[in-house]
């Protein structure tokens, strides 16, 4: 094959027996030989000179070649793309491939945030015909850090009457071995009285400081002020939420505080003491609650004196959310609204099992946040008067 001026020659001597020997093997050395020509001719106009040509108009020089591989329907062929040595080439040969490319691609992140793991990914895009390394396509869901990015960053209201802080906890690799991490979820319930997944977040550990560092990245990004936080027991996020939202109230989640009495109470008990817990919480004031409460840690005080202490120290700031508008309450006495996104999450990540590292957490949470905030939009979650 020799190309010279706007004509590119074949040898018949070597061109003519290829469909003649094998007709599918000799129509794909045939079109890769085409196609080979067809770049260099195209290189050739890029850079202003024709291979070994001197020219006035040569705007750059050569800088070598590399294989390229496309599937087509005669099979794979082996394409030469050359190389600039100081400006880039882009080949509109490769324009229909580079959209397949990107639909791969598109279809491999759109597989990871569902849940898929990568090595049935890779297992999926094998019977496609398409060779990808398991790192490759670990390498493709990288493409979604921007978004994670664009989401931590964004701009928050300045005013979220209720905030709820609930944590999941997945295996991720710490550097050394796989731990358990407590992956921070924050959901703000705005002005408007719609809910939004505001941050997520991993933690290093369940401390003041983290939780102070936590509440803190929100501030940073607007928000000035929260009547309402609603999270588990941890005494870290109480004392953190205070500090960093003076004059706002802790709700202990009344889901949370039976799941830690239930831990205390024996087993022939639990059904007494549940039921007196719920004629506390079901009452219509925090007066009336306080008073049943009071009763009630009385009553276990000597046959149950560890149970008592519980109570003394969390039933009250379990009863805040009474002191709400009666409206809201079903929707703030406890963290359940959350519910929903974390079983979502636990479906997707159950056939990850564990994460890598941080990054990875972000990237398949993040826009499953965000597709989560754009399903709230259509519906108030609590009606908010002036």
């Amino acid at each position: 094959m020799r190309i010279e001026n706007d004509k590119i020659e074949f040898d018949m001597s070597e061109f003519a027996p290829l469909p003649l020997e094998d007709k599918q093997e000799g129509f794909r050395r045939i079109e890769e030989m085409f196609l080979n020509a067809v770049l260099e001719k195209e290189f050739a106009a890029f850079i202003g000179a024709e291979k070994n040509q001197r020219s006035d108009e040569r705007i750059d020089y050569r800088n070598g070649n590399k294989e390229r591989r496309l599937k087509t329907t005669l099979g794979e062929l082996n394409l030469l793309r050359p190389y600039a040595r100081n400006s880039k080439f882009e080949t509109k040969l490769f324009e229909n491939y580079l959209r397949i490319d990107k639909a791969l691609a598109s279809m491999i992140v759109e597989s990871y945030l569902k849940g898929v793991s990568t090595r049935k990914v890779e297992s999926i895009v094998g019977e496609l015909g398409i060779e990808l390394s398991h790192e490759t396509v670990s390498r493709l869901s990288h493409e979604l850090d921007e978004i994670v990015t664009a989401f931590k960053c964004s701009n928050l209201e300045s005013y979220y009457p209720y905030l709820y802080i609930d944590a999941t906890y997945l295996k991720v690799f710490d550097g050394i071995r796989f731990v358990s991490k407590a992956v921070m979820v924050a959901v703000g319930v705005n002005a408007k009285g719609l809910r939004e997944i505001l941050d997520i977040a991993p933690m290093e550990s369940e401390s003041v400081a983290t939780y102070t560092d936590f509440f803190d990245g929100l501030k940073e990004r607007g928000i000035e002020k929260v009547n309402l936080i609603i999270s588990d027991g941890h005494k870290g996020i109480k004392k953190a939420a205070s500090e960093s939202f003076v004059g706002s109230s802790w709700q202990f989640c009344t889901v949370h505080m039976k799941r830690n009495l239930m831990k205390i109470v024996p087993k022939k008990d639990l059904e007494e003491v549940l039921k007196y817990l719920n004629d506390v919480l079901s009452c219509g004031t925090f007066e009336q609650a306080t008073s049943i409460a009071n009763g009630m840690i009385v009553t276990y005080e000597d046959t149950h004196p560890k149970l008592a202490q519980f109570l003394m120290d969390n039933l009250y700031e379990t009863c805040i959310f009474m002191t709400f508008p009666k409206t809201h309450r079903r929707k703030i006495h406890s963290t359940n609204m959350l519910e929903r996104f974390n079983k979502e999450i636990k479906r997707r990540t159950k056939v990850i099992g564990a994460f890598p590292n941080d990054g990875s957490v972000l990237r398949l949470l993040v826009p499953l946040a965000i597709e989560m905030n754009a399903k709230w939009l259509s519906r108030k979650y609590v009606a908010l008067t002036s």
